[in-house]
């Protein structure tokens, strides 16, 4: 388990994600927020059982060797990761009128940036934002706290069958399920104000893909 806390100025440009530019090169200060990779807590968990069952097991050492064939040997695998999601970074029309290329909006005071239900066709409150007067700057971080991608809940499972059919030979047939449940993490939502589609998420995350099936034989002699 990780709980921490990035914070930078300045974070790395992703092709795929992130292209983090400067409002205004004369105060740096006011591009500090979250970073780009900011993960506030990260839960890894990771095991192998062997059931207890089967020759040299606790339960059914004695079987007769078919009931062994099917019912002992088996193990289960497994890995669960739970991740915070990473923050939106949030642009707006550029009225700055300044060398910079970007645009922050502002955010009216004290209001919440959450929305009680949140669906992927309003992941935040967008009344809560509005257009900056022409010739100043945003006040919205570079990159905003409270809104992030959903967060990351996966898990990878794996079954396992263990022969031996001669002293030599051991023979393992497994079938390994990724994403096992087949849940969906969500990309961003649209944080370009002003966009019709301000707010809403019409992607899944990178790196989310629908659960994968595969088995595999493996002989060792």
């Amino acid at each position: 388990y990780q709980y921490s806390k990035a914070m930078d100025n300045s974070s790395e440009n992703q092709g795929w994600e992130v292209s983090d530019q400067t409002r205004n090169y004369y105060d740096l200060s006011a591009e500090r927020s979250v970073s780009a990779h900011d993960i506030p807590q990260s839960l890894a968990v990771t095991y192998v059982y062997e059931l207890p069952f089967g020759k040299g097991r606790k339960l059914g050492n004695n079987w007769h060797p078919i009931v062994n064939a099917v019912a002992g040997g088996w193990q289960m695998n497994a890995i669960f990761k739970a991740d915070s999601g990473l923050p939106l970074i949030f642009s707006a029309p550029n009225n700055s009128f300044t060398f910079a290329a970007v645009q922050q909006p502002n955010i009216r005071p004290g209001a919440d940036l959450r929305v009680a239900n949140r669906t992927i066709d309003r992941w935040f409150n967008t009344d809560a934002f509005f257009q900056p007067a022409d010739y100043t700057f945003g006040n919205a971080p570079r990159f905003v706290d409270e809104i992030r991608y959903s967060g990351t809940n996966n898990w990878d499972l794996a079954v396992a069958k263990n022969f031996r059919p001669l002293e030599t030979m051991r023979v393992q047939f497994r079938a390994e399920m990724f994403n096992a449940f087949n849940r969906v993490q969500f990309g961003r939502a649209n944080s370009a104000f002003g966009n019709p589609s301000f707010g809403r998420v019409t992607g899944t995350a990178p790196g989310n893909t629908a659960r994968t099936i595969q088995m595999a034989l493996r002989i060792e002699f």
